[in-house]
């Protein structure tokens, strides 16, 4: 038998995890925090900043396209999205290397980390987006979200999440089994930019039909994404 939400919530508070909310109000600066973190990764609406150490005349600011590409001199589009700053550099340095002849080339996250969000909606106290910060797992943003309501199934929350190739995965998460097992990578994931979490209400017996209808008539447009759910996405209900 699935646990009722609210004695989910209680067992989280129990263990700690309740400090949430507290976290989500405390960003660091945008590239304090891209930059202290090696395992940073590029997203679509960063802004980069790139320097050539021999060749200061292509120096340039480029923002990250909704497709995950930049528009650069020489080289012309390069996929960015998905890669740390210093992937990114790598590649570069392999994209001009026709070019230049010492083609060194740093990147460094002007403007990235405090931009980046994710969704949660569904069967929450407050539906809404939320800025992405360091250790933002699943369970924690749906804390910040006030909880599930007692309608929600816990047992199938939904993640929504894009790919480099910019089609749409379904993540089921049975996060009710963190009461039994404890929380780990499988029932309380963390969370990546711009995601989508969903509470899927108990009482629907098709997720897929409610996700498709849930996003197209509550998605926010400035959460910067759109999401095309279609069959071969994933798996029917």
């Amino acid at each position: 038998m699935q646990l009722a939400p609210l004695l989910m919530l209680l067992w989280l508070l129990a263990s700690g995890l309740a400090a949430a909310p507290a976290f989500a109000q405390a960003p660091a600066p945008a590239a304090a925090a891209a930059g202290a973190d090696p395992g940073y990764r590029i997203a679509a609406g960063d802004e980069l900043a790139l320097k050539f150490f021999y060749a200061p005349e292509l120096n340039e600011t480029a923002t990250v396209r909704p497709d995950g590409r930049i528009q650069l001199q020489l080289v012309g589009e390069v996929r960015a999205a998905g890669q740390t700053p210093r992937e990114l550099a790598d590649a570069l340095k392999r994209a001009y290397a026709g070019s230049l002849r010492y083609p060194e080339v740093s990147v460094e996250v002007e403007k990235g980390f405090a931009r980046q969000q994710v969704f949660v909606g569904g069967e929450v106290g407050r539906p809404g987006a939320q800025p992405l910060l360091p250790g933002l797992t699943l369970m924690r943003a749906l804390i910040v979200a006030q909880g599930p309501t007692d309608r929600a199934a816990l047992n199938r929350v939904a993640i929504l999440r894009r790919d480099e190739s910019g089609a749409t995965r379904v993540i089921r998460v049975d996060a009710a089994s963190q009461a039994r097992r404890g929380a780990d990578d499988g029932n309380d994931p963390p969370l990546q930019p711009f995601d989508v979490v969903l509470a899927v209400p108990s009482r629907i017996s098709r997720v897929n039909k409610w996700i498709d209808q849930y996003v197209r008539r509550n998605l926010p447009v400035n959460v910067g994404f759109s999401y095309d759910l279609n069959d071969n996405n994933r798996r029917g209900d």
